[in-house]
């Protein structure tokens, strides 16, 4: 490496983060979107992505492990995530606790997702991103999700994650 590849290099993991801010801003404006029951152009997403891309989604018990590759199969899986719930949810947000760029092409973030009914029950599940990147667009992201939990925002009620699958194309809506 000369030092202008370096000094040009010298940033990296900043502009990876930002990318995976702009990656979440997107999620919630999609999230949000959903909650009205408004299309979302997925377009916005999608370039932040390859075009061979591989998005995994995988977790404990009922979620299983679902594998989209590809620029069609991904943008898919964000318009199966945004065509609604017909009105069933009155929240779906996510809270980013951590985000880290472990080198120049890997960035994890780490939250929790919130979703509440409209008749008040819920759930809130820990999720793990893992970001691999490659010139400025994500090459692969392996969702992890973790096993549901209750609380005074979420209370869990009689909704599981095994019931999501019940309300609309969102079976996937905790990733």
């Amino acid at each position: 490496m000369d030092i202008k590849e370096l000094s040009e290099n010298s940033l990296g993991p900043f502009d990876n983060l930002a990318l995976i801010r702009r990656y979440f801003a997107n999620v919630k404006a999609m999230d949000a979107k959903t909650l009205e029951g408004d299309g979302f152009d997925v377009g916005e997403i999608m370039e932040l992505w390859h075009k061979d891309g591989m998005l995994r989604i995988r977790g404990r018990d009922s979620i299983g492990e679902k594998t989209f590759k590809g620029a069609e199969e991904i943008s898919s899986f964000y318009i199966n995530r945004t065509r609604g719930v017909d009105g069933a949810l009155s929240s779906n947000l996510s809270k980013i606790d951590v985000a880290n760029a472990k080198n120049s092409e890997h960035v994890v973030a780490s939250g929790i997702r919130y979703i509440v009914t409209k008749n008040g029950e819920g759930l809130q599940a820990p999720f793990t991103h893992n970001f691999i990147l490659n010139d400025g667009k994500i090459e692969s992201l392996d969702i992890h999700v973790g096993k549901a939990n209750k609380s005074e925002i979420a209370p869990l009620g009689a909704l599981q994650i095994e019931d999501m699958g019940r309300l609309s194309a969102m079976a996937w809506m905790v990733a």
